[in-house]
Formats: C-alpha cells, structure tokens, sequence
C-alpha cells in the first residue's frame, strides 16, 4: 500500500464551482460567480480559501469544474496562477448539467481526468480547515479494511445539509438521506461536501448510465456508500464555513481566515490580490 505521500501525490484534487446559486443572488445579485465573492478581514475570493489548505500541504494542481459564469473563475484562476504557480485544469460542464459526479464521469472518459489517480471532491463554497494528513491517514486506514471512500462529516446538531448515516462504532456509511432541517443524533453526521475516492471508485463514475445525469456523487448509491467511512473532523463555523445563504455570508464576511487557517500571511501562500468588491 502507498504511504501518505506518495498517495497524496498520486490524487487529484477537484473543485466543483459551476453552480447557479440562487439562495446566493442576493449576496452578489448575479453580477459574479458565487466562488468569486470575497469573504474574510483580509477579502480574498471564497474560492482561494477553500484551495488554501490543500496548497499548505503542497497541492498545486486543481480540477475546476465549471457551468455558470465560467469565464470570470477562468480568467481569476489564470491570474492566481501567474502569482502563486498553483496549475488549473478547467472542466466545464456542457449547457445542460453533468453534476459533481456526471462531470467527473464525463472527464474520466475524455482522458483528462487519470483513472489511475485517486480524487478528492471539494465543495466550492465548503470552506473545510481540513488537516490534510490526518485525512490521509484515515482514509488509508480505512483501505487496509476494504473502505475506498471516506465523506468529510461534521457532527453539528442541527443542518440544513445532507447528512450521512454511518455506524458509530465502526464509522461505516450506511446510507445518504437528502433530508434537510433536521436534528442531528448520534450516527448522523452533515455532509461537508468533501470526498475522497481512491482510484477503484473511477469505474463507478465510468459505469453511471447517460440517462441517470445530471448525478451528484451524493446520488450515485449503494455500491459507493457501502465501501464509505465517515471521517468525523469538522464543526459547523469552527472548522467548516458552509457558504450557501446570505446569513453564511455575514458570518464569514469579518472572519479572519490566516488566523483561523493558522497561516502568517496568505499572500506569502497565494500571492497578492487586489480587492474588487461587488
């Protein structure tokens, strides 16, 4: 079995930022992408700090999927690139909708994709403080027992989230419930958005059925979510910033992320940014 660096090395990380965002209009009223409002005491795009703890591990490769207002992230992540060396690979999805699975499909066949690499699914507007290695290290843990997949949940009480049910004494999924606005037990944990598959979960992807997208992975079933751990390492507005309604935004809007992300100076990390308020 790979050891955490080697693993790691061989994964490719996916941001999925084509969303529409409708509960979000009022934030921006349209005029840019949801990923591109800027959030924190020190305003970057959102998207910046969702990518910012996996570029302090040493990630400087990401997938971007793309659909609403595509050209202003493109031409945003050029620029970051220039300043900071991070590469961006955009998959934009067609004008109908793939989904975060359909799109991850659709890009494994054309190649662009690796089937033989591991993937993590990131949510765009999921600011996760995510401890990269200790994710690592469950999810190979969690390989020598057979589990491919490892969902990043949160244990808060109560979500406006998909939760996932898994069982507490073994961390095994058991099943997605797309429920919402419900209590939180024991057993139950909110869907942080954050994934990550090992390679042998790209025949899955491969073998969705074309009348089944657009698919979310949350969607794609029992054959994923019975080689699923939960891996508990997340609270709401601690260590996970959800970026979904306009009550999000004024909870993060002053947070200051270097602090919160433990980092001396972002632009050290990301490089300068001119602030460009909506």
């Amino acid at each position: 079995m790979e050891d955490r660096g080697s693993y790691l090395a061989n994964t490719e990380v996916i941001v999925h930022a084509g969303g529409l965002s409708e509960r979000w209009y009022p934030v921006t009223q349209g005029k840019i992408p949801k990923v591109m409002t800027e959030i924190g005491s020190n305003p970057r795009p959102m998207l910046e700090w969702t990518i910012l703890p996996y570029v302090k591990s040493g990630v400087k490769k990401f997938f971007i999927t793309l659909w609403h207002q595509a050209d202003q992230i493109i031409q945003h992540c050029n620029e970051l690139s220039e300043k900071s060396g991070i590469e961006f690979v955009f998959l934009k999805e067609d004008e109908k909708r793939m989904g975060r699975a359909g799109v991850v499909k659709y890009y494994l066949e054309k190649g662009v994709l690796d089937v033989n690499k591991h993937k993590i699914n990131v949510g765009g507007s999921d600011i996760v403080n995510l401890k990269l290695e200790d994710f690592v290290k469950f999810h190979l843990e969690g390989l020598s027992h057979g589990f491919l997949v490892t969902l990043v949940g949160s244990p808060s009480g109560q979500s406006q989230f998909d939760k996932i049910i898994f069982d507490p004494a073994t961390n095994r999924v058991i099943r997605m419930d797309m429920e919402r606005a419900i209590n939180l037990s024991l057993g139950e944990h909110a869907n942080t958005g954050t994934a990550y598959f090992d390679a042998k979960v790209n025949d899955m992807f491969l073998k969705i059925d074309e009348g089944r997208v657009p698919i979310d992975w949350e969607n794609i079933g029992d054959e994923l979510f019975s080689v699923a751990r939960c891996f508990e390492s997340t609270r709401l507005f601690e260590s996970w910033i959800p970026l979904k309604t306009p009550y999000d935004y004024k909870k993060a809007k002053d947070l200051d992320f270097e602090e919160w992300f433990d980092v001396n100076s972002v632009e050290d990390i990301l490089g300068e940014y001119k602030s460009n308020p909506v």
